[in-house]
């Protein structure tokens, strides 16, 4: 990683899901790169960690701990970057789920609104407040939602989490042609499987999964997402490999990059 100086200098930049992996690592190097921060997840003891990480680097930022599928918690996160910094530069929206992996007819309508409301409502809510505050300020902004590789291909039994992040690109491409005229840019990247907290989350669920139908006499196969299980690459990606392509799309280095939907995924979605 090349720290770029001063890139995002006097930029107000909000982080959703900032307390572990990928927004973890988007806020570190954001950080360092001279961006004022509101950060936000709900996960207690790791968004202490996290803020005291980046006040090392930075007194300029401001950690929430709360609910972002609740829409007053969106618009308190708004009122934080306006009131502190003056208002909103870029956003981005990381926050989300994966959910227990479940095709529907065995998911139940609570689970799969679960997580449909963590990536897509609070990608909505906080867009809805934030690019209001872009539209106040006039100078354009950016906005980068992560979504998946899930949200370019189907993954057998994960019907809640792929849905979501298919509706996230979808709003995505949305927003870039509502607000191209702003000067708002909106665009999403799609990471393949990456070494964060949520990855290891989801191996254990796969280890516990695989046992109880050992134990039944079933044999299961697969990856944690797929029939497949690397990228061409042969192996997981960095949290901070991710958050590169993420603040590039966010930086005016992109300046003329609105409506995609990136992979990163080393090559995932290639085959």
């Amino acid at each position: 990683m090349n720290i770029i100086k001063d890139r995002f200098k006097d930029s107000v930049m909000i982080v959703t899901g900032a307390a572990g992996g990928i927004g973890k690592a988007i806020a570190l190097r954001a950080a360092k790169e001279g961006a004022k921060l509101v950060l936000a997840d709900r996960k207690v003891e790791m968004s202490k960690s996290t803020l005291d990480e980046i006040k090392a680097i930075t007194d300029d930022v401001e950690f929430l701990v709360l609910d972002l599928s609740k829409a007053e918690n969106c618009r308190r996160v708004t009122e934080v970057a306006k009131d502190k910094f003056g208002g909103l530069d870029i956003l981005i929206n990381n926050a989300g789920i994966m959910g227990n992996p479940a095709p529907v007819h065995k998911i139940t309508e609570k689970e799969f609104r679960n997580v449909f409301d963590c990536i897509v409502m609070t990608a909505f809510h906080m867009s809805h407040f934030g690019i209001n505050l872009m539209l106040e300020g006039n100078k354009g902004g950016a906005i980068v939602n992560t979504s998946s590789v899930a949200g370019l291909v189907g993954f057998p039994g994960h019907s809640a989490y792929v849905t979501a992040k298919h509706a996230l690109n979808g709003l995505t491409r949305n927003m870039a042609l509502d607000y191209a005229k702003n000067g708002i840019r909106v665009n999403a990247i799609n990471p393949g499987v990456t070494d964060t907290p949520m990855y290891h989350e989801a191996l254990d669920y796969l280890k516990r999964k695989k046992e109880a139908a050992e134990k039944a006499g079933i044999k299961l196969q697969g990856g944690i997402v797929s029939g497949k299980t690397t990228s061409p690459q042969n192996r997981v990606a960095l949290a901070q490999e991710v958050a590169d392509v993420c603040l590039f799309l966010a930086s005016n280095e992109a300046s003329n990059v609105t409506g995609i939907v990136m992979p990163v995924d080393g090559g995932f979605t290639a085959y």
